[in-house]
């Protein structure tokens, strides 16, 4: 996650342009991103309807999940990986038989959501998901050696926008002697490629986007005056990036208003419209989420000696957090879901490879006020509620490996996708871009293949080119 900052002076200046100016001028309805026919967010995508509370319909339906767990699994997800902190539990009442939750901590109303325990392990119901575990899926693989992702559905997120919106969204940063990197270009090149390595493999592919542009559809003039509307009514609808860089300033700070427009479309309706998108469109076995990874002297274009890899599955929600119902929502469908042991499962797979091509030690989280280890003995996946895999339904692995402002591996990224070796700081190198690509398939078939991974022969990668359809 590029953790840079530009001046804010410099960010409202973009902000105003593309805001103000280019959703304004381009017509009365304004579809982002409208010049191929990839899929997009549904034009009634309001900010109201992205920004929304759960409704009493919505807690209702995760009623489908009574006696799908037991009392013991229910408060192990949710002191262990959910709510180490015990936040939540003053919004519960757990019993032997069921756990209500309530829509405040004085328990004054009817419960928003009751789910019943099963009584023991062996009376669980089924899980009522779509989403397929590795185990599950190698049991009913009868495809060829060839092609043995056969029928896996994956959704490919290449996390930020990128292009010309990097800056408004504060991921770009201009390095000295070297050249800009613009976050969202990069997950955007390594997803295009991973879109047809693993369609190779016989996989089903999303791609949630596939160009340098938003997904979220949206009527300009309807879109800033709802904007303000939550500005006004709900700020902790807001990024944390935004608070980051409107400390001091006041409410009615025009100012403000601009920068929390900004992060606002990028980030949080951004994120809540793929993941519209994909809940509408498709039902992935397991979503990718694409991100590199810097240090904080990335803020001012600094650098670093050090590289380091991490990855992400949901968890640890923070109390802050858990003030929020939707967050709450969130949490709850995540537990009852029981996505973590294949997000850890699937996470560990993808990690082992990057550790074994690059050599590089993790990101020392562990157990900390916002992550906690999912896999014992294993620091390189932690659980972290971060928008994305908080928002797309089923397991999310959130992949962040390298340092950007690393010099090596700057240069590496400057240097674009290419076949074959190149020379680059003064070693023979194959693209960056590619060996992000590989470390993915690779921990992708240890996870979901039959055939070991000491016996499989990948095929040879070919050129990536960007294709029309934002899903296959």
């Amino acid at each position: 996650m590029l953790v840079a900052h530009q001046t804010y002076l410099f960010s409202v200046k973009v902000i105003v342009l593309r805001i103000v100016v280019l959703l304004l001028a381009l017509s009365p309805a304004v579809r982002l991103g409208a010049q191929a026919p990839a899929p997009r967010a549904a034009a009634g995508s309001s900010v109201a309807a992205l920004l929304e509370e759960p409704t009493p319909a919505d807690w209702q339906a995760l009623s489908r999940f009574d006696r799908t767990l037991t009392r013991r699994e229910f408060e192990a997800r949710l002191d262990g990986i959910f709510d180490p902190t015990h936040a939540l539990r003053p919004y519960l009442g757990i019993g032997n038989d069921s756990a209500a939750l309530f829509a405040s901590p004085a328990h004054d109303r009817p419960p928003l959501l009751v789910i019943h325990f099963a009584p023991a392990p062996a009376a669980r119901t089924r899980l009522p998901v779509l989403f397929r575990s590795p185990a599950e899926f190698i049991q009913n693989q009868t495809i060829a050696a060839s092609r043995p992702l056969a029928g896996l559905r994956i959704a490919i997120e290449p996390a930020d926008i990128g292009g010309h919106w990097a800056e408004m969204e504060d991921r770009s940063v201009d390095f000295r002697g070297f050249g800009r990197i613009n976050e969202g270009d990069l997950n955007l090149t390594v997803a295009l490629l991973l879109r047809e390595r693993l369609a190779g493999l016989g996989a089903e592919i999303f791609l949630v986007r596939d160009r340098t542009e938003p997904v979220l559809a949206a009527q300009a003039p309807v879109l800033l005056n709802e904007i303000r509307q939550a500005l006004r009514q709900k700020p902790p609808a807001l990024p944390e990036s935004f608070f980051e860089r409107a400390k001091g300033f006041r409410l009615d700070d025009p100012r403000q208003f601009e920068a929390a427009a900004g992060l606002l479309f990028t980030k949080t309706l951004e994120t809540h419209a793929r993941a519209m998108l994909v809940r509408r469109s498709f039902q992935p076995d397991v979503t990718i989420v694409l991100q590199h990874n810097a240090t904080a002297e990335s803020t001012h274009g600094g650098l670093t000696k050090t590289n380091r890899n991490i990855f992400f599955v949901n968890g640890a929600f923070s109390a802050d957090e858990l003030r929020q119902p939707a967050q709450r929502f969130r949490l709850f469908t995540k537990l009852l879901e029981n996505v973590t042991p294949i997000e850890a499962e699937v996470a560990g797979a993808i990690s082992r490879r990057f550790k074994s091509r690059t050599g590089f030690p993790a990101v020392e989280y562990g157990n900390s006020a916002t992550t906690r280890r999912v896999i014992k003995g294993d620091d390189y996946v932690v659980a972290r509620n971060l928008a994305f895999n908080r928002n797309h339904d089923g397991p999310v692995v959130i992949t962040e490996p390298y340092f950007m402002n690393q010099t090596d591996t700057l240069v590496r990224l400057l240097a674009g996708d290419f076949t074959g070796e190149k020379t680059i700081a003064g070693k023979q190198r194959t693209s960056i871009y590619r060996e992000y690509v590989e470390c993915v398939v690779e921990g992708l078939l240890d996870a979901y293949a039959r055939t070991p991974a000491p016996a499989r022969r990948l095929p040879p990668q070919r050129p990536s080119q960007p294709q029309a359809s934002g899903h296959q």
